[in-house]
């Protein structure tokens, strides 16, 4: 694996002909050498400690943007979701000597610009809310110790639980739970409205923006289907996709179409087709899987019984500038 320095700069290098290529984005927006300084610098202050002398970092990478019109939402997901893009973090906090709680997550976050001053994208490392337990785990810190204190597992919204495995296409997280009464499926995590420029919508099982004509992902609309626990049963519904909804079952298709106010009530072993991209639903999936409850960092890397593992202490931030300046401009 390559050393943390040499991948922040080959970070650097590939924000920066992503953005020379893209015809949306530019430096105007997001600068590359202060996006890789801000993950150095919030990696070095979100590190805390949990059992076994282990240091954990937040899973959730929020990128908060001023004021973005549509074209420009969609692209930075795009872009920040990248395969390339997320291989890069991954390598950079396993290099480091960090652990995650659960796989990376990214989420763009649109805020008000500021008068006055130059307004560009910024990054930071969150925990999961609490409130938001449903989809991941929550964490509480002792800030000033630099401490994990509680883990919170999973707190599923519905008593009885189903599972999404993409079959074809490529999307930002396979398997995936349904631990909610209404999860959306479709193109991209943010759909908004282009006339107002507002979130309308926020898909939980996510295709990515593939450019191939050939990729089953060019044929799931951004607002394809959903589907919703009722009653002790889940129902797909089409919301509005543009190469129809079905569910392939005993050799057999069936359709659903787009405001059909009855759905189809979904089966263990069907196959959801949403256009030409085909997911596997399987119900009650076994809690092992799930990581409900307090998960187990042990279960991944045994703790250092000499007790000498990666100590995690508060750095000042003057020392984290100057540790960071070194490491990025040096030669």
């Amino acid at each position: 694996m390559k050393d943390t320095r040499q991948i922040l700069i080959d970070l650097e290098h590939f924000l920066t002909e992503s953005i020379r290529a893209n015809p949306i984005l530019s430096q105007d927006d997001l600068k590359p050498h202060l996006l890789v300084r801000q993950i150095l610098d919030e990696l070095s202050l979100k590190r805390f400690i949990w059992v076994g002398n282990q240091t954990f970092v937040p899973n959730r990478l929020v990128v908060s943007a001023p004021d973005l019109t549509p074209a420009k939402l969609e692209e930075l997901e795009v872009l920040f979701n990248s395969v390339v893009f997320t291989k890069y973090i991954y390598d950079y906090v396993a290099s480091s000597g960090f652990k995650l709680l659960e796989v990376l997550t990214i989420e763009i976050r649109q805020v008000p610009s500021t008068p006055g001053v130059v307004n560009l994208c910024q990054l930071s490392f969150e925990w999961t809310p609490h409130a938001e337990a449903a989809e991941s785990v929550s964490v509480t810190v002792d800030e000033q110790e630099g401490r994990i204190l509680e883990i919170h597992g999973l707190k599923p919204q519905i008593p009885r639980l189903a599972r999404l495995t993409a079959m074809s296409g490529e999307v930002y997280r396979s398997p995936y739970i349904l631990t909610k009464r209404t999860t959306f499926l479709g193109r991209l995590r943010n759909v908004m409205d282009l006339k107002t420029g507002e979130v309308v919508r926020r898909n939980d099982f996510v295709y990515s923006r593939l450019e191939g004509d050939q990729s089953p992902n060019k044929s799931v609309s951004r607002q394809h289907a959903s589907i919703v626990f009722d009653n002790g049963d889940f129902y797909l519904f089409d919301t509005g996709s543009a190469n129809g909804t079905g569910v392939e079952r005993a050799a057999q298709t069936i359709e659903t179409p787009t405001g059909d106010a009855s759905g189809i009530r979904l089966q263990d072993g069907d196959i959801i087709r949403l256009g030409a991209a085909l997911i596997r639903f399987e119900l009650d999936p076994s809690v092992t899987e799930l990581n409900i409850g307090t998960p187990n960092p042990e279960a991944q890397t045994a703790p250092d019984e000499t007790g000498s593992g990666n100590l995690t202490v508060r750095v000042p931030r003057s020392v984290i500038v100057q540790e960071t300046s070194k490491v990025l401009d040096s030669e």
